[in-house]
């Protein structure tokens, strides 16, 4: 059951009925992402679903037309909006169209050959200037040539064999080979919208500070309970409502007290940075994220690392992929797992790097064990059914594992950086 897209400049469709459950229907105006609808069994017709929309989401649609100049006076800004305004919407809405920047985009996979064309297809249809575009797909460690087979079939894109295994490596790998001046990363399990890299293009563009732009990561399909449930749990998307993050530094603030949950920023599948920001903070950290003991971590590491540096953080909704969540219960179980032990393998690697930050680090950590694990638990043996309470254990296990991880993961990266030496771009060219 894919999710489905309605823009509302165009003429409304009907919604099916569900093959089970409800059917997700995410609201677009100009391609910017609006909201989230979610229809019951019988579905709902074109006027059903304006009235919806607007009942729903109308200040939302009404602010974006103001964002476009919309002539309007206040009376008629603060009157009820009719289904019969969505007919003006298309007129009323103008959107930027010029893109400047080069930009290499870096799929990072492993042993995943079979899915990788779907996320392919979707970055060679990207409506960005061919000229300005730069696709880099990162092998890591891989098992055997069948990823190379499939990118090969792609004249396009370019592949990179990068042997020492973990995410994070892959990551820096793309950063040595990056021929462009913004590197926007995604993985090899997202599909990104055809307008992802013109908003993160004008996301860097209105924010000459900014050094990290993150975007929306809703659901490519929601058609097992597995996936159903990652969204009740929290899933990847942080909202529809643009943020720009900074912290002063210089005049003392704490980047851990008022930004160390950086998973509100969004998720490594959809982030992209500006190439100069890794030479004043440095490259990902190996020891982080997928293939190694913490099995995460590596994003959220590096999106505090840009605020503590006193650099701007942008997150711009317009910035729009679809990821394939995990279709069965025991993958689920896993990944919430795994996510448990990231952050805390994050907040580890902090406090080691930031010794100005534990007290924030440690207090952060105890209040996250209270506020998302043990009073989620408390709760879940008075109100149950939404979230498995087996799913709540397994992160907060997760959690006092990942207190452990880092310092484990640490030395299999010192490892690797001995069997393999120091990584160099693939032409033999200086770092």
């Amino acid at each position: 059951m894919k999710l489905i897209s309605v823009e509302l400049t165009e003429l409304l469709p009907s919604i099916p009925p569900p093959t089970c459950g409800e059917q997700w229907v995410l609201l677009l105006l100009r391609g910017r992402p609006l909201g989230m609808l979610h229809t019951g069994p019988g579905g709902c017709t074109p006027r059903e679903l304006a009235r919806v929309t607007l009942e729903q989401h109308g200040w939302a649609i009404a602010r974006h037309v103001a964002a476009y100049s919309m002539s309007v006076g206040a009376d008629a800004v603060r009157s009820p909006i009719s289904i019969d305004d969505l007919a003006k919407l298309s007129g009323a809405c103008r959107e930027e169209t010029d893109a400047r920047a080069a930009i290499t985009v870096a799929v990072c996979t492993r042993n995943r050959a079979d899915q990788l064309p779907d996320c392919l297809h979707a970055l060679l249809a990207l409506d960005y200037p061919a000229e300005l575009l730069d696709i880099l797909v990162v092998d890591n460690a891989p098992a055997d040539d069948s990823t190379r087979d499939v990118v090969d079939r792609y004249p396009r894109l370019r592949y990179i064999c990068e042997p020492r295994p973990g995410l994070d490596w892959a990551r820096n790998r793309a950063i040595l080979e990056s021929r462009a001046d913004i590197i926007a990363y995604t993985d090899d399990d997202v599909s990104v919208d055809r307008h992802w890299l013109r908003a993160v293009e004008s996301a860097f563009r209105q924010e000459p500070q900014a050094m990290c732009v993150t975007g929306l990561v809703v659901p490519d399909a929601i058609d097992t309970d597995a996936q159903a449930l990652f969204e009740r749990y929290g899933g990847f998307g942080r909202g529809f409502e643009r943020g720009l993050f900074r912290v002063d530094v210089e005049g003392g603030h704490s980047a851990m007290r008022r930004f160390g949950g950086t998973g509100r920023f969004g998720t490594g599948a959809n982030m992209a940075f500006r190439r100069e920001v890794f030479d004043g903070i440095g490259a990902f950290d190996p020891a982080l994220d997928v293939g190694t003991p913490a099995n995460g971590g590596g994003d959220l590491d590096m999106f505090f690392r840009v605020l503590r540096s006193g650099h701007a953080l942008v997150y711009e909704p317009a910035a729009l992929v679809r990821h394939r969540h995990r279709r069965d219960y025991p993958s689920l179980k896993t990944q919430i797992t795994n996510n448990g032990i990231g952050f805390y393998a994050y907040l580890v690697r902090t406090a080691r790097a930031y010794p100005d930050e534990r007290r924030a680090v440690i207090a952060l950590g105890v209040w996250w064990l209270w506020w998302w694990n043990a009073r989620r638990l408390f709760a879940s043996f008075v109100r149950t059914g939404r979230i498995p309470r087996d799913l709540i254990v397994a992160e907060l296990k997760g959690s006092f594992t990942g207190l452990r991880r880092y310092a484990a993961a640490r030395r299999r990266a010192a490892d690797v950086l001995r069997q393999y030496g120091t990584p160099q771009p693939a032409d033999g060219a200086k770092p």
